[in-house]
């Protein structure tokens, strides 16, 4: 945690310190402190165990949602303390994979009917719906696991919208009187496709990624054809690279725990070479729209449904041509071999069921690698808890990931569950019992257990955190609270946005390292590559910090988070800090009103330091009227940038 708090503090140069401007107040954050994070004062034995599982909620819904509330952290505390921390939190991921998963197209279609629009009208900016919906689901929603778990396959099974054709408002004729879906809703419709499978199996997801049509388009699967030698052409072999490089296994070959393998002189040992691209190139040939009535190869996009085989452009392994005459007719290439695995041969003439089944067949394969396992676990891993497991977290992990108890490989919500009830998820921080006075103190166990929390979700946990409400005009009919619809031109602000990554290796890489020396750190054995990653500091640039931080000054000091939409006008995300308004009129309740934000944005590692300096710098300040407004919206604003509320412990 140090060493993360420190490149938070020193990012533009400040090696001892981070200086902070709120108004006039000048608060001074040291990056050399010890790594105790607050202390909560009890008056009995029975409260310290509620403040206790207080902590333990809270740090277990800042990983599993998109922010928790009060009330979240209330009902899982409260039955953490019946039935301990592990079946209580289990239950709640059970309880949560249960609940219907809430549709980013239906979400955005509701919108646009609301708002007396069409799914297809020009000249509106529709696109900016599939933006909308997500922030309305990820601020409102109950499945919040489920959403989360998505938000983390969305990183790992990459597609951007930019480029491609993903924002126009086109639908197209797919006969029998049918439209297509509107291209804008195609990765709504994409998303959706991980919601459902977070509780799934990971072999689906890998089969319905390759088959949708938007990764179809965005990889150059779509459309791909089987060689021609008179035309010079070969099969793009640009979603062969990308679905080993990124959604499967890697680069180089892992033990189970994570660790990296080398060869007899000591080097790594590559999962795959050029030869193993060209080979899985001409397993992704083939792909074309679906279509009511039409044959045709080039039959109109259709984002709405997955893609269809033609097997007169699927590579049939007979060569690189089938008409008599034709250059590389009758060279007969044989099946085709995948990380030594020869494919079933093709029958002659060639169906489209035999080369869906071979393209099956391949994916099977290929979720069969040793290396699936600790490769994707790692990237959840990440995504959810930390940015580096240790070997031990990984491998118990991996292991559920290759058998679920039942026989099972590749059960998600196995693996979710064996991922967030893991001892090492809540390791980071440690309550501990103090006498004289009776209190609770948290520890924090430094770097290898922290993260830097991401732009999206440092924005989610303040908006969900402070009982917001909307004056959005229409109402979700599923739930009846008025859409709260954030805007996607955010992305500059936070340097990440979803459906928004600029390529298909993320907003970050797993394995990024922010510049200059670790000093004064050693990574501990634990640790399987020997080094830290810190991959959220890839999007930490002095841009995106300067402005992430005008943006928490401007919500905090207004009370509410307010944008222009379409038509000119103003949706405001209004919070409610009535209760905490009530208490900065006394500068005694200084201390509550900072136990409360640090539990809800914190999760209690908001140290004593960094609250005896917030609160000299609040009571520094002359008396004016608003006093109390002020107050609260400074203290607000000073625990949001602070490195402890940065850092998730």
């Amino acid at each position: 945690m140090r060493y993360l708090r420190s490149l938070v503090c020193g990012y533009r140069g400040y090696s001892a310190s981070s200086v902070l401007f709120i108004g006039t107040i000048v608060v001074l954050f040291s990056s050399s402190s010890s790594c105790y994070g607050g202390t909560f004062e009890a008056e009995s034995r029975g409260d310290v165990r509620r403040i206790r599982s207080d902590l333990r909620a809270a740090q277990f819904l800042s990983k599993a949602t998109f922010g928790p509330t009060q009330e979240m952290i209330d009902t899982l505390s409260n039955r953490i303390r019946q039935v301990g921390y592990r079946r209580a939190c289990g239950e709640w991921i059970d309880q949560q994979f249960a609940l219907p998963a809430s549709s980013h197209e239906q979400v955005a279609r509701d919108m646009v009917a609301a708002d007396g629009r069409t799914l297809t009208e020009a000249g509106i900016g529709i696109a900016n719906y599939r933006y909308q919906a997500w922030w309305h689901i990820s601020l409102t929603r109950e499945d919040q696991l489920r959403q989360k778990v998505a938000w983390a396959l969305s990183q790992i099974f990459v597609i951007g919208d930019s480029g491609t054709g993903f924002n126009n408002n086109t639908a197209r004729n797919i006969g029998n009187e049918e439209l297509s879906l509107p291209d804008w809703l195609g990765m709504s419709n994409y998303y959706d496709m991980l919601v459902n499978h977070a509780d799934g199996n990971y072999r689906d997801i890998l089969g319905d990624v390759t088959f949708h049509e938007c990764m179809g388009v965005y990889l150059s699967a779509y459309r791909n054809r089987k060689a021609d030698l008179t035309k010079g052409r070969w099969p793009d072999e640009n979603y062969a690279r990308e679905i080993m490089q990124l959604f499967s296994i890697g680069l180089y070959e892992l033990k189970q725990d994570g660790r990296l393998k080398v060869n007899e002189q000591g080097e790594l040992i590559p999962t795959y070479d050029n030869e193993g691209i060209t080979e899985l190139a001409r397993l992704f040939t083939g792909f074309k729209s679906k279509h009511n009535t039409s044959t045709s190869f080039y039959a109109g996009r259709n984002f709405g449904a997955p893609m269809q085989m033609h097997h007169q452009e699927h590579d049939n392994n007979k060569g690189y041509s089938d008409v008599i005459g034709e250059p590389g007719y009758g060279d007969n290439v044989g099946s085709k071999t995948l990380f030594g695995t020869t494919l079933n041969a093709l029958p002659d003439p060639l169906t489209n069921e035999a080369a869906l089944a071979e393209v099956n067949e391949g994916l099977d394969v290929i979720a069969a690698h040793p290396n699936v396992p600790p490769f994707i676990c790692r990237l959840l891993i990440q995504r959810l808890v930390k940015s580096n497991p240790s070997r031990g977290y990984t491998r118990r992990v991996t292991r559920k990931f290759r058998d679920n108890g039942q026989g099972v490989r590749g059960d998600m919500k196995a693996v979710i569950k064996a991922i967030l009830l893991d001892p090492e998820a809540i390791r980071g921080q440690r309550a501990l019992r103090k006498q004289e006075p009776l209190r609770v103190e948290v520890v924090t166990r430094g770097t290898e257990h922290s993260r830097l929390r991401e732009p999206i979700q440092r924005v989610t946990s303040l908006i969900r955190a402070l009982r917001p409400s909307s004056n959005y005009p229409k109402s979700d009919s599923e739930t009846g609270v008025p859409y709260m619809a954030l805007t996607g031109y955010l992305r500059d602000d936070l340097g990440q946005m979803p459906f928004r990554a600029p390529s298909v290796f993320n907003f970050y890489v797993p394995d990024y390292q922010p510049p200059g020396e670790l000093i004064g750190y050693r990574p501990s054995q634990r640790i399987p590559r020997e080094a830290l990653f810190a991959p959220e500091f890839q999007v930490m640039t002095a841009v995106t910090s300067n402005r992430l931080m005008n943006r928490f000054s401007y919500w905090t000091r207004n009370r509410y988070v307010r944008y222009t939409m379409r038509d000119g006008v103003q949706l405001t995300i209004s919070f409610d800090l009535t209760p905490e308004l009530e208490l900065a009129k006394d500068n005694a309740n200084l201390p509550e009103i900072l136990r409360r934000f640090d539990l809800l944005l914190c999760n209690g590692s908001l140290s004593e330091e960094t609250k005896t300096s917030i609160i000299n710098a609040i009571t520094s300040e002359s008396t004016a009227e608003n006093q109390n407004e002020i107050r609260l919206e400074e203290v607000l604003l000073a625990v949001l940038v602070s490195p402890d509320c940065a850092i998730e412990e």
